[in-house]
């Protein structure tokens, strides 16, 4: 079963580098480059999402980074979504921070996080088993 793992810094530089060493590390850890975002917060309160989109993928990736961060952060009610995970994620991201966000099987959890314990961060996770996940309308869907 897949998991929604998301770990915040208290500094808008932090997630990127746990990002790209989850990226690096993604054949050993069984975990698609694709589904890695990083978001940042800026010290004016706006929250960007960066992703990474890999030679010969799809936008799957980006079409549900794009949806899921709308319904963390945005003002859209998301059915299917662990509201205590989303309250933490927006507790989270308060001016001047970041958390890399990322989709893993439970199986490879463990490894994940320790890989990028070196940078530190809080670690929120939320399972995504019941991938009925739908938000403005329409499914969320976890790319293949």
């Amino acid at each position: 079963m897949p998991e929604l793992i998301a770990i915040s810094f208290p500094d808008e530089i932090l997630a990127g580098q746990a990002a790209a060493e989850l990226e690096r590390r993604s054949g050993d850890l069984a975990l698609d480059p694709d589904a890695i975002g990083v978001s940042i917060c800026e010290r004016d309160g706006s929250a960007q999402l960066l992703t990474s989109h890999q030679p010969g993928s799809t936008a799957a990736w980006s079409r549900f980074w794009g949806e899921l961060f709308d319904a963390l952060v945005g003002e859209t009610e998301t059915k299917g979504l662990d509201p205590d995970f989303r309250q933490r994620v927006r507790g989270a991201l308060v001016p001047g921070t970041s958390m890399v966000l990322f989709v893993i099987a439970s199986a490879g959890c463990g490894a994940a996080i320790e890989a990028v314990s070196q940078f530190g961060g809080s670690v929120l996770r939320s399972s995504l088993e019941d991938l009925g996940l739908s938000g403005r309308g329409h499914e969320i869907a976890l790319p293949n």
